[in-house]
């Protein structure tokens, strides 16, 4: 278990523990008496959003993008984001640039973290995480492809057929980034010999962080 894991670990149980077509008449249409052929012009209609609206309470309304986790955004500021959020989350002086949460049943936990050059430093990495043995699909956020924690290789591969897949810079696990074009990358990170994702982290870092709170 390495020692990104080990904090999760410790912050659980230390801490109590998202086209219509219009025709537009008239476009093409013949004038009286000429022969020209009616065509119809598109005017496209403003697309559906493809998930449902973040509840800062439910976390599984949540959508994993590259923007961020539900009402949790990349760029944001830690404060500002916590004091939007439930006060179910923790932020202490032991790791004032982390703010966390944990499921009430223990399945699995949101953190996101600011850089710490200064107190005011943006929002850079975001994790949805388990400290389950065996990580397997639960009601948490999920990407867009309906991928979350427990996601296997193969189901993120066919959902992401270009991921990049790569090895972590400290102990044994893998992970899987999503491209894209954004500054921040999705990521599914697997610990060595497990099947399911053991995290789902969005950073704009070039992988995930070994350990956010050591």
């Amino acid at each position: 278990m390495n020692t990104r894991q080990r904090g999760a670990i410790v912050l659980i149980t230390g801490l109590v523990l998202a086209m219509g077509t219009a025709c537009a008449p008239g476009a093409g249409e013949a004038e009286p008496g000429s022969s020209a052929t009616s065509t119809a012009t598109q005017t496209p209609s403003p697309e559906p959003s493809s998930s449902p609206s973040a509840d800062s309470e439910d976390p599984t309304t949540w959508i994993i993008s590259e923007e961020g986790v539900g009402p949790i955004e990349i760029g944001g500021r830690l404060a500002e984001t916590l004091a939007e959020l439930p006060p179910t989350w923790t932020n202490d002086e032991n790791c004032s640039w982390t703010a966390w949460w944990n499921a009430d049943d223990s399945s699995y936990g949101v953190f996101f973290v600011r850089g710490t050059e200064s107190e005011d430093a943006p929002v850079r990495e975001i994790s949805v995480y388990t400290a389950a043995e065996t990580p397997v699909a639960v009601p948490s956020p999920v990407t867009d492809k309906g991928l979350g924690v427990g996601a296997t290789t193969e189901e993120v591969l066919a959902a992401y057929p270009d991921a990049e897949e790569g090895v972590a810079s400290a102990g044994a696990g893998t992970w899987l980034k999503v491209p894209g074009d954004a500054e921040a990358h999705i990521f599914f990170e697997y610990r060595e010999g497990a099947a399911g994702a053991s995290d789902v982290v969005v950073t704009i870092g070039e992988q995930p962080s070994y350990e956010v709170c050591g």
